[in-house]
């Protein structure tokens, strides 16, 4: 009786079970004081990932990669693709960090993010300083992507998981949209502005939120036909960081400027500060834990990684001390 009781609770989203076995939380870093792993000679930075939740680390690859993003690709049980965007390109390996190439030629450079098509993981699009990106055979060969963007320093793109032939890209003169797998972008909200990060409700992709220079955030809940301002509360308008909570609809979290972090729990129509704990307040990357949404962390700009167990309320460092963490993701 007991044992129905919990799965009809689980099921209801009532109980919440930290499988940490299975999930693995990766960052990568950017630049670093005094972080090295073993006996290494020189500081570690690229990309590392922690199985325990944030009780340890592991470094894979290049031991200095200035590296911003990474794209983890599950093609097996027992194999995946990682596409690390770094300043020189994009790092690929095709065995799980063991080996590692430069997917990219110099003409490409300055990588900020990828993003992966669902249904066809061998083509990938990039963001980078100088425009889009797109490869149809594993990042093998890359296609410039920037007719009809008006900026072409783009610090974000996504990829719609239901309509995977839409995109958006995040410029430095507002939102772009393109219907037709990056042939043709189209700029449709936002303009003018610095757009530092884009994303997607991973529930309810209907949800959006950007993160912009000095405008705050911006909330749409039609997919990006209409966005509006919201930022009562965020006393700090640059934004390089969103995290929506998987299971819960209107709660997400903002990364802040020297501001720390923020969260909402009605879409962004009043922001409070959670950052009890906290020591370093430029932060760059937050993850939430999709199995426990009351676990949050947070990468910052010289402080390595922190955790909260409470849902912001309070916070823990836990690893990559003195690291710049650009990125942070769950798989």
């Amino acid at each position: 009786m007991h044992r129905i009781v919990i799965i009809l609770l689980i099921l209801a989203g009532l109980v919440n079970l930290s499988f940490s076995q299975n999930q693995i939380l990766y960052a990568v870093t950017r630049a670093t004081s005094t972080y090295r792993i073993g006996q290494s000679e020189f500081p570690s930075i690229g990309l590392f990932s922690s199985r325990d939740l944030g009780k340890t680390w592991k470094h894979y690859g290049w031991y200095y990669s200035k590296c911003f993003s990474v794209s983890v690709v599950e093609k097996s049980n027992d194999n995946c693709f990682f596409y690390l965007s770094c300043g020189n390109g994009i790092l690929k390996s095709s065995d799980c960090g063991e080996n590692w190439g430069i997917s990219t030629g110099w003409t490409m450079t300055e990588c900020l993010k990828t993003a992966v098509h669902p249904d066809y993981p061998d083509v990938i699009y990039a963001a980078t300083a100088y425009g889009i990106f797109k490869s149809s055979d594993g990042g093998n060969s890359w296609i410039e992507k920037n007719r009809g963007l008006t900026s072409t320093f783009t610090a974000d793109i996504l990829v719609d998981p239901d309509h995977p032939q839409e995109l958006y890209c995040a410029t430095e003169s507002g939102i772009h949209k393109s219907e037709n797998g990056a042939d043709l972008w189209q700029p449709i909200a936002l303009l003018g502005k610095g757009i530092r990060t884009i994303v997607q409700h991973p529930k309810h992709p209907e949800l959006m939120a950007a993160g912009t220079e000095d405008d705050g955030v911006f909330i749409s809940r039609d997919r990006g036909k209409t966005w509006v301002s919201r930022k009562q509360g965020l006393g700090i308008p640059t934004v390089y960081a969103i995290a929506f909570t998987p299971r819960e609809r209107e709660t997400l979290y903002a990364g802040t400027y020297k501001g720390g972090i923020y969260k909402s729990t009605n879409l962004g129509a009043l922001w409070q500060p959670v950052n009890q704990g906290l020591k370093m307040k430029k932060i760059h990357a937050l993850a939430v834990n999709p199995q426990n949404q009351n676990q949050i962390f947070a990468g910052t700009m010289g402080d390595g990684v922190w955790k909260s167990d409470n849902g912001g309320t309070s916070w823990q460092f836990t690893g990559l001390e003195t690291s710049e963490v650009w990125y942070l993701v769950f798989k």
